[in-house]
């Protein structure tokens, strides 16, 4: 009677704590898929935003760290066309909106918002990518002040106040 007892018990516990892990693990199942959601919303929201720049400075750095992340470093080889065109469609669609009152600078960004025209047509020139990467590189250094680097490709006319 004492051993049926004990094993009640025990029985009664390794149920409770397969309950609990089975609980547990449908929880953590649960909010994996609420928070794919949150960041299929938050990119969505990302890119709405990313066609508002409150400044031109957010502009040129946020463009340098794109084509950074997926043209620098070899990456260049492997170029993702859809990708580098809707990134391009959305330099097209800032410029309509941001305009520079230095001459030099809004040649450069003239030229910038021509090789995105370029690239959003369909052209598969690699050349192209590669001169908007150094465009907003040289303007970053210029306009930004960016040092992480002490490359400079000399393209834009724009070299920087002082």
């Amino acid at each position: 009677m004492l051993k049926n007892k004990k094993l009640n018990r025990a029985l009664s516990i390794l149920g409770m704590v397969i309950a609990i892990a089975i609980a547990y693990s449908v929880l953590v199942f649960l909010n994996k898929d609420e928070s794919k959601v949150q960041k299929t919303s938050a990119n969505a929201e990302t890119s709405e935003r990313e066609l508002m720049y409150d400044d031109l400075g957010d502009f040129i750095a946020s463009n340098h760290t794109y084509y950074n992340e997926t043209l620098g470093w070899g990456r260049d080889r492997k170029v993702k066309w859809p990708k580098q065109r809707k990134q391009a469609e959305l330099i097209v669609n800032s410029l309509k909106k941001i305009s520079a009152e230095n001459k030099d600078l809004q040649h450069d960004l003239d030229t910038i918002l021509s090789l995105a025209e370029t690239v959003q047509s369909g052209t598969k020139e690699k050349d192209v990518l590669i001169k908007l990467h150094r465009y907003f590189h040289d303007l970053d250094i210029g306009f930004n002040d960016y040092k992480d680097t002490t490359d400079y490709f000399d393209v834009t006319e724009y070299k920087g106040e002082g």
